[in-house]
């Protein structure tokens, strides 16, 4: 029974942790590229080393930190071209989901007005940062709508590797008003069940999001050269 208990404790550690460090990476506590300090973190939360590593290795795992080897766990740091394949791969499973959702209910219409309305309260507030999760919350609330749950794992995934990014975003006042804007066209669009408007805000929503932190020009999907200077044969 004691074993048991302390299994369910060491459980809940690592979920705690997983949420809080996530939390600090999109609100920019922790930077790409920055080491996460063990010894600091489990003081903080008043852990052991036990439930942090296992955290850690679990965000690892999902993309979202880098291992070494001897020196630790960073805070991934993404390459212009690698969020040009996130950005891809989101398009693609973003609209995959959208195209083979059902039409909410009145109260899942509801759910997401009440989510829209949270972010519109901490819009214009300087600890705005409550934001980030809402934001998630909703995109996972309506992408939940399909029945291609093993797509839906994957783009929350996907979400997961690109959070620090997406909050980014959302650092910029103007930014977080188009964000609350765009939801509302959603949510119409929604509740009229009206596919073609769907797709299309949707589909704008996702374009003014990559805004600023997608690759442009010659790093942009191009044939990379190879040493001898020639590009692959296709």
């Amino acid at each position: 029974m004691k074993a048991r208990k302390q299994d369910v404790e060491t459980k809940g550690a690592v979920e705690r942790l997983q949420r809080e460090l996530r939390a600090r990476i999109a609100r920019g506590l922790l930077l790409p590229g920055e080491q996460i300090r063990q010894e600091e973190v489990a003081e903080d939360f008043g852990v052991s080393r036990v439930p942090l590593r296992e955290a850690l290795t679990i965000l690892a795992d999902q993309g979202l930190l880098d291992h070494h080897l001897n020196r630790g766990y960073f805070v991934a740091k993404r390459m212009p071209e690698e969020l040009y394949q996130l950005h891809c791969m989101l398009d693609l499973l973003e609209s995959e989901l959208i195209k083979s959702m059902d039409w909410p209910t009145k109260d899942e219409v509801t759910e997401l007005r009440s989510l829209n309305r949270q972010m519109a309260a901490l819009a214009p507030r300087a600890d705005w940062a409550e934001m980030i999760a809402i934001n998630r919350q909703f995109h996972m609330k309506l992408f939940g709508l399909s029945h291609y749950k093993l797509i839906l794992r994957e783009v929350e995934r996907l979400w997961t590797m690109n959070d620090v990014y997406i909050a980014g975003k959302l650092t910029l006042p103007e930014s977080r008003i188009r964000t609350i804007r765009e939801h509302e066209e959603i949510i119409e669009a929604l509740a009229r069940q009206d596919k073609k408007a769907v797709a299309s805000t949707t589909k704008m929503h996702r374009s003014n999001a990559s805004l600023g932190i997608m690759p442009t020009g010659a790093s942009r999907g191009q044939p990379r050269r190879r040493a001898n200077g020639n590009t692959p044969s296709r």
